[in-house]
């Protein structure tokens, strides 16, 4: 997740969804998400110096320089809404028509689902990136068995890389329906139970018929894993949730190594170019293929790792911190 102009926009996002919880009457909500949401970001702050400091890693400028920009666009979009926020729980303001009660749920539902997607960037940029990288010491390219704090292995990387983007996921369908449905009641002129209800229901719906299902396996127990070499075999699979097409995986005849993962899929490149003497250019790769989830199954583990970074940076990984322009949005 890019700081420049991700995560930035969520922590704007964020604190205008705020103030307008403030404004309509839903004040006590949204102090206790914005408060949420500071802390939540203060202690992945802290616990990135932790890391850094315990490892004797160093921070390279390209990223102190965003380090600068993702706790100063926490500090005044977060503290600003906070403070309008407290104001406007001190004044008492609360509209109350029927439809400012329906934008202060609908709105508050959309606050909260927004918290939960800039928290878990933030737990991207805080806890899953500075391993990736290899800011720490230990490379997925280099190094299988690594050395720095919990999460300290790849498969526990690859685990919480899954589990936190699954969380966030789930909240924000979950309350964006939920949203959806307040609005849609009000329109149809629905009683306050009936939109409740329906919302729930739109959220489980949302939720549900999605690829989670294939995240939620990887998860609890990652089988392929970043950094990992790995190679592919057309083996396409059924969807169970409808309309029951069948997902054919790409086809990829070389050794590929894993470059990273997410909900969409695991993404990842040839390999043998990497290990070649005559280094390709660019020399980052940035441009990668995704596996869908519902086809990891296709992939199992080659007998040969990676060695195209034992004795050199052979660029393989996008996200290396010797790419200075590793943090940039693709």
């Amino acid at each position: 997740m890019s700081p420049l102009p991700y995560v930035r926009a969520q922590a704007v996002a964020l604190a205008v969804l705020l103030i307008a919880s403030g404004v309509l009457g839903a004040s006590l909500l949204a102090l206790l998400c914005a408060l949420g949401s500071v802390a939540g970001a203060a202690l992945l702050n802290l616990r990135y110096r932790h890391d850094v400091a315990v490892t004797g890693a160093t921070i390279p400028p390209h990223r102190a320089r965003l380090d600068d920009v993702v706790s100063g666009d926490a500090v005044a979009a977060l503290g600003s809404a906070t403070l309008l926020v407290v104001v406007s729980l001190a004044f008492g303001v609360s509209p109350g028509s029927d439809a400012a009660a329906t934008a202060r749920v609908a709105i508050g539902f959309l606050a909260i689902a927004t918290a939960a997607i800039y928290l878990s960037s933030l737990v991207d940029w805080y806890v899953i990136l500075p391993r990736v990288s290899g800011q720490l010491g230990a490379r997925p390219c280099r190094d299988r068995d690594p050395r720095f704090p919990f999460p300290h292995s790849w498969k526990e990387v690859t685990r919480w890389w899954y589990i936190h983007r699954i969380v966030a996921t789930v909240a924000f369908r979950f309350l964006l329906a939920a949203a959806i449905a307040a609005v849609l009641g009000q329109f149809i002129g629905a009683g306050e139970e009936a939109r409740i209800i329906a919302g729930l229901v739109l959220g489980v719906f949302a939720t549900y018929f999605s690829t989670l299902s294939s995240a939620v396996f990887q998860g609890a127990q990652p089988r392929i894993l970043v950094g990992e070499t790995v190679i592919v075999r057309p083996r396409p699979r059924r969807q169970w949730w409808p309309p029951f097409l069948k997902v054919y995986p790409p086809d990829l005849d070389s050794r590929q190594y894993v470059v990273d993962v997410s909900l969409e899929g695991i993404h990842m490149t040839a390999a043998a170019p990497r290990e070649q003497l005559d280094l390709p250019d660019p020399r980052f790769v940035r441009e990668v293929d995704r596996l869908p989830l519902v086809n990891h199954d296709s992939a199992r583990l080659s007998p040969r790792e990676f060695s195209g970074c034992a004795h050199r940076c052979s660029g393989i990984n996008w996200y290396c911190i010797k790419n200075p322009r590793c943090f940039e949005a693709k």
